[in-house]
């Protein structure tokens, strides 16, 4: 195998065995021994391409923030009104948090902006790339006269991010109490949660 097929395959052989055992396992129940022997190489030769255990979580994070940054996209690029958009992006985010809520919990988390590592440079520049999308996507609802237009567009960005990624977190967690309490399923606080958010910058 050429020398550059087989780096791109034991990155991929290395972050899929990882993840796998960081879903499973969780972070910190999980080695660098275990993810060896899940991909079938040694430590030392993870090492190679992955200095940390640390550097392999946030590779993987990495791989998440870009499917955020295509959801953001679509609704900043698609067709259709604001508002058939904006519920688009809130369920699409919705449905890849349940598919992996560990990952893409860990997605919204903290962006680092210190490290010369080129994971970190990149991490950086989809989250620029994400929040320019979204960005674009409020103007368009200002546009249709959907959304505010004293409304400050960069500081929304960043509470319509929290504030979508806190109501699913919370609809996940507390499913089984949404039924008992309110009688509601998780699918109808998701969407009287998402009308109410949109109703605030309305």
């Amino acid at each position: 195998m050429p020398k550059k097929k087989l780096i791109e395959f034991n990155n991929v052989v290395i972050l899929t065995s990882a993840e796998m055992l960081f879903e499973n396992k969780g972070y910190e129940a999980t080695t660098v021994d275990d993810i060896a022997l899940k991909a079938g190489i040694s430590k030392s030769t993870i090492y190679v391409y992955f200095k940390s255990k640390k550097l392999i979580w946030d590779s993987i994070i990495c791989g998440y923030m870009e499917q955020l940054l295509e959801v953001a996209k679509k609704a900043s690029k698609g067709k259709g009104s604001f508002e058939k958009r904006y519920y688009q992006l809130c369920f699409d985010i919705a449905d890849k948090f349940e598919e992996h809520p560990l990952f893409f919990n860990a997605a919204f988390d903290r962006i680092f902006t210190d490290s010369e590592h080129e994971v970190y440079k990149k991490i950086y520049d989809v989250a620029e790339q994400t929040d320019e999308a979204i960005a674009a996507f409020i103007r368009s609802g200002i546009e249709e006269g959907v959304v505010k237009k004293e409304l400050d567009v960069y500081p929304a960005v960043i509470m319509l991010w929290s504030s979508i990624s806190g109501i699913v977190s919370m609809a996940l967690d507390k499913e089984d109490y949404l039924k008992i309490r309110f009688s509601m399923t998780k699918k109808e606080y998701l969407k009287k949660a998402f009308k109410m958010l949109l109703e605030g910058v309305s």
